[in-house]
């Protein structure tokens, strides 16, 4: 047997060998988490549409479920009381009022959380959500906007318990309950 072709195999083990120890030691790259999307739950008609950052969540709102999603101060015209008024909205279409936007980070930034409903908060009507972990939005509330006459608790507790923050109509960020939210009151 000819030396170089000893040398060859013997340089190819010690590769092989190198090769399988270096392997041990490298670890996977962690998985890129997706990124974090904006949702938007209709008490109403208990339903959820979520879209990724960059869509239009209120047009997603709209195509998957026939409701059109205002905020004031863009009231439509088929929210007031005249009859005639209602023809501005397509057939089967129906308005439904933000009531709150829960924001990733404070400053009102971020993905967001909203809350529709079929009308205004009146003051004395409380209306609940939760627990947030349900729709991915446990422990990520930074910052919170509410409208259409309403005012927003978050509570610490899955069942509106515990440490709270509010009632506030808008909060830019939330101290010792920042990330902390797990359900949610309005009135």
């Amino acid at each position: 047997m000819k030396r170089s072709s000893v040398f060859a195999r013997h340089a190819a083990s010690v590769l092989a060998a190198a090769a399988a120890i270096a392997a041990t030691f490298v670890t996977a790259a962690p998985a890129a988490e997706p990124p974090a999307q904006s949702c938007s739950y209709d008490l109403g008609m208990r339903t959820l549409v979520c879209v990724d950052a960059g869509e239009d969540l209120n047009r997603a709102v709209l195509e998957q479920t026939h409701l059109l999603v205002v905020t004031p101060p863009s009231w439509p015209v088929a929210a007031t009381a005249d009859p005639s008024a209602a023809r501005v909205l397509p057939e089967g279409v129906r308005a439904t009022f933000v009531q709150s936007q829960l924001f990733d980070d404070a400053g009102y930034g971020g993905s967001f959380f909203q809350i529709t409903n079929s009308s205004a908060c009146n003051g004395s009507t409380t209306w609940y959500f939760g627990p947030l972990g349900n729709v991915g939005w446990s422990g990520r509330v930074s910052s919170f906007r509410s409208f259409s006459g309403c005012s927003t608790k978050l509570w610490q507790g899955t069942a509106y318990t515990g440490a709270s923050y509010g009632y506030a109509v808008n909060a830019s960020s939330l101290g010792s309950m920042n990330d902390q939210a797990n359900s949610v009151t309005l009135r």
